[in-house]
């Protein structure tokens, strides 16, 4: 009787090892797998997806109009797919509450890594985002790459400003969040104050409903971007840019 019992516990310790074992290498062969990164094929196959994505849902946007980018409002709508690559796609309001700027964006492993397009009925804009550093285009042109902590770089990689992004951290207890950190940062190009950009709330916490009680979080439907000062042409396209990046990309946590 003791062997037997002996011999079961036995058993189980190995099948129990074994299934734990089993477990750390699948995950680890699914974190290499999501990390692994994409041939200039693949990219360039993802990238073609996401644009006839944005392409066929900017049919039901309204014209750009004389709109800029301080009509852009924190207000989206949006369907969210998780797995082993994250996708989200989905729409932008005007503060008018009119549908303006279509996406699509996809992420893979543990960081944000992967890419987005963002589309209106006068431009497109492209964000390809790798390690510490986010490449965006404007119809099809470089404008310029924004690293982790806010330098803006030109087409030919000189330095021209910064847009420190506040660091989001959040304290949730039952229907309660505080976040920390600065609501709002500025935009400096060739040394001039451009804009103050709001930080967009995260979006999913409010779509489903898992806060009642918000405090330090700026209001959906408010407008992303306030101007200071006159921009030029060329700081037009940067301004337009960060807008856009505040709500689509910082705008919902996709981890």
């Amino acid at each position: 009787m003791e062997t037997f019992i002996f011999l079961t516990f036995l058993l189980t310790a190995l099948a129990m090892i074994g299934f734990v074992v089993g477990m750390f290498f699948l995950i680890r062969w699914f974190v290499r797998k999501a990390n692994k990164e994409k041939s200039p094929q693949q990219t360039q196959n993802e990238k073609q997806q996401l644009l006839a994505r944005v392409d066929y849902m900017k049919k039901s946007l309204v014209p750009w109009g004389d709109r800029s980018f301080t009509d852009i409002s924190s207000w989206m709508t949006y369907q969210f797919s998780k797995g082993m690559t994250r996708r989200l796609v989905g729409t932008v309001y005007a503060t008018d509450q009119k549908p303006i700027m279509a996406f699509s964006r996809i992420e893979r492993g543990f960081r944000s890594d992967g890419q987005f397009y963002v589309g209106s009925t006068i431009f497109n804009l492209g964000y390809e985002v790798k390690e510490d550093t986010i490449y965006i285009t404007l119809n099809n042109q470089y404008l310029g790459s924004i690293t982790n902590s806010g330098g803006l770089f030109n087409s030919q990689g000189n330095y021209i400003g910064n847009a420190v992004h506040p660091t989001k951290i959040s304290i949730n207890s039952g229907n309660f969040r505080y976040r920390f950190g600065d609501s709002s940062y500025e935009i400096i190009i060739n040394d001039k104050k451009l804009a103050t950009v709001y930080v967009a709330p995260n979006y999913a916490d409010f779509e489903e409903g898992l806060f009642k009680n918000n405090f330090n979080e700026n209001a959906i439907g408010q407008p992303i971007m306030s101007l200071l000062n006159t921009p030029s042409p060329e700081e037009e396209k940067w301004l337009l840019a960060i807008a856009v990046l505040e709500i689509v990309h910082h705008g919902h946590w996709m981890i």
